[in-house]
């Protein structure tokens, strides 16, 4: 019996061609926590990204929870409660923004809390501020001045090759930080073994949820910890290579109601299991 599904939300739940939640996937979150079955949005996405998505999902009043950051930040909808389990050092930082200074083109953002902080412009940011509803601020040799809240997670953005020259050089020197290519031109890094999965099975311990009874749709590298570690794993069909290979069902595309017919396909499971007395 499937009790919990955790949703990755960029080009799984919501689609980036459109910048919304396809309207059959928003039936589909209401069908499953009316048939009680939790639902949990995992995203790289901080806190203040997911706002909207939370409220057009009514996850205060229906409930369902939030892995942000990556994993760093769990928020309880229906309670209100958000809490920072993770976060980096100001040296950490400090490496990172040395990396991005030797690299023209390349930029650092920084997320702490409700804010992100970036030391040059990149135009992933305007998407950022328009598409997800974060704010930014692009500072210069004060950087550091606004290092005043935890730093969630952190973001190189840039040139490829020359992040591809980064990451080499940054996992040499950087020892207790977790680094993910989310995309050709983004370097994620997170605290030390910090991805959604971490998250994941914590938010199971705590609700008693054995993970076989977790399912999990997500489309890209950032995601994989948290598929293998389902019981039941989908992939929208623009999900990268490797994510395809290793899920149980690959579906349509975001666009197509991927995150809808893992919903039917895991009620219909659920339903079978009832019926047969297996629950």
């Amino acid at each position: 019996m499937i009790r919990m599904l955790a949703s990755d939300i960029d080009h799984t739940l919501f689609s980036h061609q459109t910048y919304a939640i396809p309207e059959m996937n928003l039936k589909a979150a209401d069908t499953l926590r009316s048939q009680g079955v939790e639902l949990v949005l995992a995203t790289a996405r901080i806190y203040a990204g997911v706002r909207k998505l939370e409220a057009q999902l009514d996850m205060r009043e229906k409930g369902g929870m939030i892995i942000a950051s990556a994993g760093a930040e769990l928020i309880d909808c229906r309670c209100g409660i958000r809490t920072v389990l993770h976060s980096l050092t100001l040296d950490q930082i400090k490496t990172l923004k040395q990396f991005s200074d030797a690299h023209p083109g390349v930029t650092l953002a920084v997320q702490q809390e409700d804010l992100m902080v970036a030391d040059g412009y990149d135009a992933s940011l305007d998407s950022d501020r328009t598409v997800v509803g974060i704010d930014f601020l692009v500072v210069g040799s004060d950087f550091f001045s606004y290092m005043t809240k935890p730093a969630c997670m952190a973001g190189l953005t840039g040139d490829p090759q020359q992040l591809d020259e980064i990451e080499i050089q940054a996992r040499a020197v950087l020892k207790d930080v977790t680094l993910t290519r989310s995309g050709p031109g983004f370097l994620d890094v997170t605290p030390q073994g910090v991805h959604k999965a971490l998250a994941l099975k914590q938010l199971c311990g705590r609700h008693g949820i054995p993970l076989q009874a977790l399912a999990a749709i997500g489309d890209g590298n950032n995601d994989r910890e948290m598929l293998a570690e389902a019981g039941l794993s989908f992939a929208p069909s623009n999900a990268v290579e490797a994510v395809k290979k290793q899920v149980d069902f690959v579906l349509g595309s975001c666009e197509e109601g991927a995150f809808a017919q893992a919903v039917a396909m895991i009620l219909e499971r659920n339903e079978k299991e009832r019926a047969h007395g297996t629950v």
